[in-house]
Parts: C-alpha cells; structure tokens; sequence
C-alpha cells in the first residue's frame, strides 16, 4: 500500500456542504492491480469543517472508457489513464442533487418511503424503483382508496380511475411498471436472456419516478386545498357556480 499526499484539492464536503479545500490521503488498492484497471481510495480532510471523508476510483486506461471525463481526486494522474467511476463511501450520501425533495403535500409517513428511496439511489438504483413503487402504493392504501380492504397496487389505481385525471392515472401506472420490471424480469425472457435479470437499471428512467410520484402528492395535495377553499366560499356563490356548470353541461 502507498500513501502519497495531495493538497488543496476542491471538493464539496459531504458534512458542511461547502465546496472548499480538502486534504487528500490516496492508498493504492491492496490487491494487485489489474493491467488496464484499477481502483484507488482517497481520505479527504476538510478544511473548512475539519471532518473527514472517503471515496473511491474506478481507473482505466483511456482507450478502455467510453466518452466519460470524470476529474481525478489525484490531479498528477498520469495522462494515459482516466476515471471511470468515482463515489464517496463515507459517510453514506443521503441524497443526490439529482433526486427532487419531496412534496411538501406528501405525508409524513409516505414521505419517510420516499426518502428512504432516494438515500439508496446511488447504491442500487433498482432497489430504489422497487421502493418507490412500494410509497406509491401505501400513498392510495392510506390516503386515496383507504376502504380498509386488501387490494393490488393495480386495482387501487383502477379504483381511481373514474375521477382521477388520465395524466395522474399514467403516472402512477409507469411508477407501477417500472417498480415490477426491476425486481420481476421478464419470465418469458429468462430462459433465453439471461443478461435481462442481470442488465444495468437506467438511473435516468428511475429519477422520473420520483418526480412522478411528487407530481400525483401535489395534485392530490392541490385538489385537496382547492375543495376546502371552494367549501369556504359564501353559499350562494357556490350555487351560482353550480348552476352555471350545468347550464353548460346540458
């Protein structure tokens, strides 16, 4: 194992959230490096917060990387070799600045699946599929169907479908689909294509389904507030209002 030391690296510390200087401790894998790859870990020391932090890089030689230009912690880095991964290992992230925050019209006990699925995203992008699915499905068993009886996340959303908006209905129909599709291949698949069980999740697909379901809180949340404001308005404005409806209905 070598220790090489390098100052005045720029990174945004995952405790202050400050992107400052760090000093930075690099340690060569233990294990013999392969030809074309390696992988090497790096403590950072904070030099605003003083707190420190580890990371890892996947190197390879540069005609082995496919248009990626990730910068290196380690900025001597010899020029025939380039990053192909590089994640921070400690602390745990919680959040990337890719995942949107939740609604502010999600409640707290769905909001606590949803956030459970972001802190996951970087680690297994299809386990964070699968639960999202799952804050999906506890959003209508509590909050949209909520009759007490057992049902399929399907037939919740088919519940819904006499007055839910169609726009709403896919939503909740691709975060449905996207969640069974990650931890259920296809079986008619699996005998012949092994590589579908075991294919990379598209981290990019996944991120919608948080916005998605962000989407189905704020109109659930709206409509809520629009109905209680519209029962807030004197009666007879509310009977003018219903008779102009049907005027136009008719």
């Amino acid at each position: 194992m070598i220790t090489r030391n390098y100052p005045d690296a720029i990174y945004c510390c995952p405790y202050c959230k400050t992107k400052t200087s760090n000093s930075v401790i690099e340690f060569d894998e233990i294990n013999k490096p392969k030809k074309f790859s390696k992988r090497v870990f790096y403590k950072l020391i904070c030099m605003t917060c003083n707190n420190s932090y580890f990371l890892y890089e996947d190197i390879k030689q540069k005609h082995l990387l496919k248009d990626k230009d990730i910068p290196s912690v380690n900025k001597v880095l010899n020029s025939q070799w380039g990053v192909d991964n590089q994640r921070i290992i400690y602390p745990q992230q919680i959040y990337t600045t890719q995942v949107p925050a939740p609604s502010k019209y999600m409640p707290e006990d769905v909001k606590k699946m949803y956030k459970e699925a972001a802190n996951v995203f970087e680690i297994s992008p299809r386990s964070s599929a699968a639960l999202i699915r799952l804050t999906l499905e506890l959003l209508l068993k509590r909050y949209l169907v909520n009759d007490g009886r057992k049902h399929t996340l399907n037939e919740m959303i088919g519940m819904l479908s006499p007055n839910t908006p169609s726009l709403v209905m896919e939503f909740m129909d691709l975060i449905r689909d996207k969640g069974n599709s990650e931890v259920h291949p296809e079986l008619e698949k699996l005998e012949h294509e092994w590589g579908d069980i075991t294919r990379e999740p598209d981290k990019d697909e996944i991120l919608y389904l948080f916005k998605y379901i962000n989407f189905v809180c704020g109109l659930v949340g709206l409509r809520n507030k629009a109905n209680k404001d519209f029962e807030s308005l004197p009666e007879q404005k509310r009977k003018d209002i219903t008779k102009r409806n049907q005027k136009y209905q008719d």
